[in-house]
């Protein structure tokens, strides 16, 4: 059977992914880049050298996948955006990987940026559409609202909202890390939160042309960490709900387009919170929602692999 490779290597995951010519899932290989406890992220130095001790031993676990398979094409995510002023060396351990194994096996390669990447990673499970669409992208670098082109190189987006400072990722991983959870803080916020928000309320949201800020809110509860006036259930809830408030405001910028589709990408979008929320937002207000299979918002390259196999059938 034919497969194709997708490769992405961004500031927080190793990934290696394989679909088929039908867009399935044959393999999916991953692995955190490890923080030290306390810390909230690493330098590029450090990204580079973790991709490249981590890219041989996820091949090394794909291999099983390839007994009766046959790699077709490689695509690797090359910058966080599609920008000729978008740079990034963690991605260089990622481009350059692809370059060889693609080299080695005579293959085409197909180059995308991590963006790109992440909003593929959801169209893969319904088909890809010709069709423009707006998207969030929410994760721990980028909170961007989107609208989105497709066209021959993937892509063409461009950015009509977000946010003026901190990423929505940010603001949960500072956080996260304050309250003593493991960085990226995420998943543990996601946990912690699941019993205090039928009460939590959040934190008012500045919004001026476009642009949410949430260095204030964050701000505001590191204060309330420091004073050590609640627990962490209920600032993980308060964190959530005030994320919530400031992708609110980015939709109803919009909100006279009832018809369009909204596809959410990031690793932010996995928190079962703000999933649910939009989901009914999206409903309320008459517009599509698309968010990725669950487990795929995160960072993977599932998105490069939709589109080596796309370029090649």
């Amino acid at each position: 059977m034919d497969v194709f490779l997708g490769i992405d290597t961004s500031c927080y995951t190793t990934s290696l992914c394989l679909v088929d010519g039908a867009y399935r899932i044959v393999a999916d290989e991953r692995r955190l880049l490890t923080v030290k406890p306390g810390k909230r992220g690493l330098s590029q130095s450090e990204m580079v050298y973790q991709h490249v001790r981590n890219l041989p031993d996820l091949t090394e676990k794909l291999v099983p996948s390839l007994a009766d398979n046959t790699i077709r094409a490689v695509a690797a995510t090359n910058k966080p955006r599609r920008r000729e002023d978008s740079y990034m060396p963690a991605f260089l351990s990622g481009i350059g990987y692809g370059r060889s194994i693609a080299a080695l096996l005579g293959v085409p390669l197909y180059t995308i940026s991590h963006q790109e990447n992440h909003l593929l990673a959801v169209l893969r499970g319904t088909g890809y559409t010709d069709t423009p669409f707006r998207a969030l992208h929410i994760s721990g670098g980028t909170t961007d609202f989107l609208s989105v082109s497709p066209d021959a190189e993937g892509l063409d987006i461009t950015r009509i909202g977000g946010t003026s400072d901190i990423s929505a990722g940010q603001f949960i991983d500072r956080v996260g890390v304050a309250l003593g959870l493991p960085f990226p803080a995420g998943k543990s916020v996601d946990m912690e939160s699941r019993d205090f928000l039928d009460t939590a309320k959040g934190t008012a949201v500045f919004y001026k042309d476009g642009e949410v800020s949430f260095s204030g809110p964050e701000s505001d509860i590191q204060r309330r960490i420091v004073a050590g006036e609640t627990g962490k259930g209920p600032l993980c809830a308060e964190t959530l709900k005030t994320v919530w408030r400031g992708i609110r405001k980015l939709l109803e910028r919009t909100e006279g387009d009832k018809t369009s589709l909204l596809v959410a990408a990031g690793g932010v979008m996995e928190n079962t919170y703000l999933r649910s929320a939009l989901a009914a937002y999206a409903q309320r207000e008459g517009f599509s929602f698309l968010p990725a299979e669950k487990g795929y918002s995160a960072d993977n390259a599932s998105g490069a692999a939709f589109w080596a196999a796309l370029r090649s059938t």
